[in-house]
C-alpha cells in the first residue's frame, strides 16, 4: 500500500496554516452548527436541476446538510453522496460517484452538477474527468488541487493513506488537471486547514475561480459561498 507521501505536509513554521488556525476552524463549525447564518436572500433559484454534494475529508455526508437543504429551498435537487465519510479518492470511491452520477442522470434527464467540499472537490473533478457526458459543472469549496498540501491534517491524511493504493495516489498527482466540463472553484484567504494557493487553480477557458471570505470548516454555511453555488447551478 502507498502512503500519502506527497499529498500532504505539516506546515512549516511560516505558514499561513498551523494548529492555531486548526483550533479556529474548530471552534468556527462549533458556532455555525449550533447557530448557523441565514440563508442569503434572493438567492438564484432552480427548476429542479439534480446536484450529488460530496462532503470534505473524514467527513460524514450529515456535514453537507445545511447547503443541501439551502439548495433544495431554492428549488434544485440536491442529493446526498452515498460513499459514508470521505477518506479520499480511491477508485472505488470514483466508481461509486461515476454509478450514482450516471443512474441520477437516467432518472432526471438532465446532466448533473457536482459540489464538492474540501477533499470531495478534489473527487468531484476526478469522477467529471471520467464520466463528462453526464456532468454539466463541478463546483469546489476551499478544495486542494496543489500537492503537497500544506495542512495542520497531514497526520490524519497519512493515517487515511494506510487505506489508499497506488493508483489512488498516481491520479492524485494529475489532479490539477480540470476536467472537460466547466469548474467554479471558491477560495478563501481566511482558509485555516490548508494553505489556501493550494486550491486556486490554474488559468482556463472553462475554470473560474471565485474568491470569499471566511473559515474553511463552516464553508457550507457561508452565505456568500451559498449564493454563488446557487448563481451557478441555475445557469443550466
Amino acid at each position: 500500500m502507498a502512503r500519502a507521501g506527497g499529498f500532504a505536509t505539516w506546515p512549516p513554521a511560516d505558514a499561513a496554516v498551523s494548529a492555531v488556525t486548526l483550533a479556529r476552524e474548530m471552534a468556527a463549525l462549533a458556532q455555525a452548527t449550533l447557530v448557523p447564518p441565514p440563508f442569503p436572500q434572493n438567492a438564484a433559484r432552480g427548476v429542479g436541476q439534480p446536484v450529488i454534494v460530496i462532503p470534505g475529508f473524514l467527513a460524514p455526508d450529515m456535514s453537507t446538510a445545511r447547503l443541501r437543504e439551502f439548495l433544495e429551498r431554492q428549488g434544485f435537487k440536491p442529493s446526498s453522496w452515498t460513499c459514508g465519510f470521505n477518506i479520499g479518492p480511491m477508485p472505488h470511491v470514483v466508481r461509486e460517484v461515476e454509478r450514482q452520477v450516471r443512474d441520477l442522470a437516467q432518472v432526471t434527464g438532465r446532466s448533473v452538477a457536482l459540489v464538492g467540499v474540501s477533499l470531495g472537490g478534489t473527487t468531484a473533478r476526478e469522477v467529471a474527468k471520467s464520466c463528462p457526458g453526464c456532468i454539466v459543472r463541478v463546483i469546489t469549496l476551499v478544495s486542494p488541487i496543489h500537492l503537497p498540501v500544506v495542512t495542520p491534517l497531514a497526520p490524519l491524511a497519512e493515517a487515511a493513506s494506510l487505506l489508499w493504493d497506488r493508483t489512488a495516489l498516481e491520479s492524485l498527482q494529475a489532479i490539477a488537471e480540470p476536467p472537460p466540463v466547466p469548474v467554479t472553484a471558491i477560495v478563501s484567504r481566511d482558509d485555516g486547514i490548508i494553505d489556501w494557493r493550494a486550491s486556486v487553480p490554474a488559468p482556463s477557458e472553462r475554470v473560474e475561480m471565485v474568491e470569499v471570505s471566511g473559515p474553511h470548516m463552516s464553508i457550507c454555511t457561508n452565505p456568500e459561498v451559498q449564493r454563488i453555488v446557487a448563481d451557478r447551478l441555475a445557469r443550466h
